[in-house]
């Protein structure tokens, strides 16, 4: 009976000894691997500053080309969107009237000049005579009088002509600039009245870029900007260099703020050499502030909670830390922080929802996430 029990005793060790050793077995098996964390080791850098903004391109010059005289429109000489140079004739107006009031005014300036030239014969004559006594000084005081009132009507005749000149050049109706001209708003045919507007041309060569951004934007323009009148890049897509870049610089900043919109009105000139951008069109402005030296993260490695700001730290032990900064300056691709951040730190880059401060992680260390157009 004695021997019996000692044999169960020992079998149930052995069975004990096998399950502790089968639960160490699997314990080893599932335990959960280190989360890998994309990290970038910072370090103080040059970098160019730059800030954008929405803005609206508007033509450097524009006019708009009108009718000077009355009359009826017989030709059209340009294309609709063609480029046309200063001087270039670009519509006829009948002038069979206003070459008859030339022609007419021309004949009435020719008479009276030949009046003017017998009145002045008449009065050579005739003082030799009032000198000798042998006329009356109030016939020859009468011819200077009627010399003076020819001088004078010819006068009048010479602005009459001229006006009747520019009338008939007028019918030719000229272009004022360089650019490109709109579609006529008159067919042939068609009767135009003085100050009609018959089409338009732009000079879209250079453009004016307009720009609102707030007063605390100005400031960091002011603070941070190695120019009064920082360079200026345009783009059509914000974030997309490669759409169409017009460089220029800020030319004006208005000396006010508008009080409902708490912004500031600004203005770039840019060359447009290519007519690639049209004049009213919607546009981003890149506005440079030169380059400065200095350690920056990029704004999506920044989350926020109740507490402010903050970024998550892989010390030298492998753990994460939770590390609340202040911005100095931001932008769209760049944030310039206090000294809470400094060389050395390996800031987490990329999707950090699930983080939890305090856990251990296997970083992996990537290029500089800042991606700047100079």
């Amino acid at each position: 009976m004695y021997r019996y029990s000692f044999v169960l005793l020992f079998i149930s060790m052995l069975f004990l000894n096998s399950c502790q050793q089968s639960d160490n077995t699997v314990a080893t098996h599932t335990k959960t691997p280190l989360l890998k964390i994309n990290v970038h080791t910072l370090k103080k850098q040059s970098y160019p500053l730059w800030i954008d903004f929405s803005a609206k391109a508007e033509a450097f010059n524009e006019v708009a080309v009108v009718s000077r005289v009355k009359g009826e429109l017989i030709d059209s000489n340009f294309t609709a969107g063609s480029f046309v140079h200063k001087g270039d004739i670009l519509f006829h107006i009948d002038k069979g009237e206003y070459q008859a009031i030339y022609d007419r005014q021309k004949a009435i300036l020719q008479k009276d000049k030949a009046s003017l030239s017998l009145s002045q014969a008449t009065i050579r004559r005739y003082e030799p005579l009032v000198n000798e006594q042998l006329a009356p000084r109030e016939k020859l005081d009468q011819l200077k009088a009627n010399l003076k009132e020819l001088q004078s009507l010819i006068k009048a005749d010479k602005a009459e002509l001229h006006k009747a000149k520019l009338n008939l050049q007028y019918c030719d109706i000229k272009a004022t600039i360089d650019g490109y001209v709109g579609k006529p708003n008159y067919l042939n045919g068609n009767l135009v009245n003085i100050g009609d507007k018959l089409t338009d041309i732009v000079d879209s060569k250079k453009l004016y870029i307009h720009f609102y951004p707030s007063i605390k934007d100005v400031v960091l323009i002011k603070k941070f900007s190695k120019n009064p009148l920082p360079k200026v890049k345009v783009v059509l897509n914000k974030d997309d260099f490669e759409s169409v870049v017009l460089e220029g610089k800020v030319d004006f900043i208005d000396n006010m703020a508008n009080s409902s919109t708490n912004t500031v009105s600004m203005r770039a000139v840019v060359s447009n050499p290519k007519g690639l951008v049209y004049p009213g069109s919607f546009v981003h402005i890149w506005l440079g502030l030169g380059e400065y030296s200095a350690i920056a993260i990029t704004p999506n490695q920044i989350s926020q909670d109740q507490e402010g700001e903050f970024v998550y730290i892989v010390d030298k032990n492998n753990s994460l830390i939770k590390r609340y900064i202040k911005p100095i300056f931001e932008n769209s691709q760049l944030v310039f922080v206090d000294k809470s951040l400094k060389a050395g730190d390996r800031v987490v880059v990329g999707v950090f929802h699930s983080l939890v401060e305090g856990s251990k992680v296997k970083p992996i260390e990537v290029d500089n996430p800042i991606k700047m157009e100079r």
